[in-house]
């Protein structure tokens, strides 16, 4: 069991380092790193953002989204503002250098990604997605809710449970814990083509 454990972790994690590869390749042409690009990407869709909840998005220390931040401003890509309500914080915002680096960039960015994950079929994409998604949750809670590894995991994300039902799996959204929505796994059916 616990080789099996292992060789699922090196996979996960040999997943990360291939993705987080090619990332790194495509944004160092626009001078940026991974964390980088995703405090754009952050700002961008949620302008006004505090340090926390940018700490939150960016899976990171406030001591390196500050970092970053202070950075990115002195590129002048971001501008950072007095909260109307509480003088002790900020809200962070896009400079139009910043708003135009990103709108130049995210379209690239949405076609490497498209390129990679084109050597999926579709049926494979949806399975894969659901998958990922109660990898991601089952993970995310046991990192950071306090969840027990030795704990049994919820029933509701059983194998037995998942193949118990009867409709087809089907992935329609974006989703994401880093977008506070957490995705219906109960149409999973491991091993059932779709």
């Amino acid at each position: 069991m616990v080789a099996g454990k292992m060789e699922f972790y090196n996979s996960l994690k040999a997943i990360f380092l291939h993705l987080d590869n090619a990332e790194k390749a495509f944004l160092s042409q626009f001078n940026l790193s991974v964390p980088r690009f995703y405090t754009l990407f952050h700002i961008y869709n949620h302008p006004g953002i505090n340090y926390m909840d940018l700490t939150d998005l960016l899976l990171c220390t406030k001591s390196n989204t500050t970092r970053i931040v202070r950075s990115l401003q002195k590129e002048g890509l971001i501008d950072r503002k007095n909260h109307p309500d509480d003088g002790r914080s900020f809200q962070l915002f896009l400079t139009d250098a910043g708003k135009d680096l990103y709108e130049r960039i995210y379209p690239q960015y949405v076609a490497h990604v498209n390129k990679l994950m084109s050597h999926f079929s579709d049926a494979e994409l949806n399975r894969y997605s659901l998958v990922s998604f109660h990898i991601e949750n089952t993970l995310a809670e046991a990192i950071l809710g306090g969840y027990s590894a030795q704990a049994e995991p919820s029933s509701r994300y059983s194998p037995q449970n998942l193949q118990e039902q009867n409709s087809p799996p089907h992935c329609e959204a974006e989703m994401s814990i880093y977008q506070g929505e957490k995705p219906n796994y109960s149409n999973l059916i491991k091993g059932e083509k779709i």
